[in-house]
């Protein structure tokens, strides 16, 4: 890719519009649980849900599903209506903006990194609608870092999801795996 690429993609800014909020499922680890636990004071409860095979576009082999006694799911954001249920109806802003999931955080830059931390390949989600701008300034060491941080973030989860999809135990339940994660519910 050029170097007039990377000035471009580099200069987006998000307009608002909420679009990305909404008709979207986010899933979520358990360190954006305790991110939005911790900021907010809400409850797991408040804002996790379980998505089942028909109501999600993820891989039957990802390592995301969570197996339960009722079959398997992806833990998500729950909706409210058509969106995201911290995604403020009047503004279209999220309200725990400074508290956000890190797919939130990496949204809309769909980026490959090499080893030494060169972008290999950029470009823009195209999951829904976006009336982006052009005038944005994000850096390449940002997109790098939130990066670094969500794979870090998702592969500790992953390996809980693991360790719990082998336990052998009779309540496998969606609050049961919550505690396993360590949140009271």
């Amino acid at each position: 890719m050029s170097a007039f690429d990377w000035r471009r993609y580099l200069k987006f800014r998000c307009t608002g519009c909420g679009n990305c909020c909404r008709n979207t499922l986010v899933c979520i680890t358990d360190g954006d649980i305790r991110r939005i636990v911790e900021g907010t004071g809400n409850s797991p409860r408040d804002f996790v849900r379980f998505y089942g095979h028909n109501e999600v576009a993820v891989a039957r082999d990802d390592q995301l599903w969570v197996s339960f006694q009722t079959g398997r799911a992806v833990m998500g954001l729950r909706a409210v209506r058509d969106h995201c249920v911290f995604l403020d109806d009047e503004t279209n802003r999220c309200t725990i903006y400074e508290h956000r999931p890190l797919t939130c955080r990496d949204h809309p830059f769909r980026i490959t990194f090499s080893d030494s931390g060169a972008i290999e390949k950029i470009s823009l989600s195209r999951i829904v609608k976006c009336p982006h701008g052009w005038d944005g300034d994000n850096s390449r060491q940002e997109l790098r870092r939130i990066a670094s941080w969500n794979e870090r973030e998702e592969e500790s989860y992953v390996e809980k999801v693991k360790t719990w999809n082998q336990k052998r135990q009779r309540r496998k339940t969606r609050p049961e795996f919550l505690r396993f994660l360590g949140f009271d519910v």
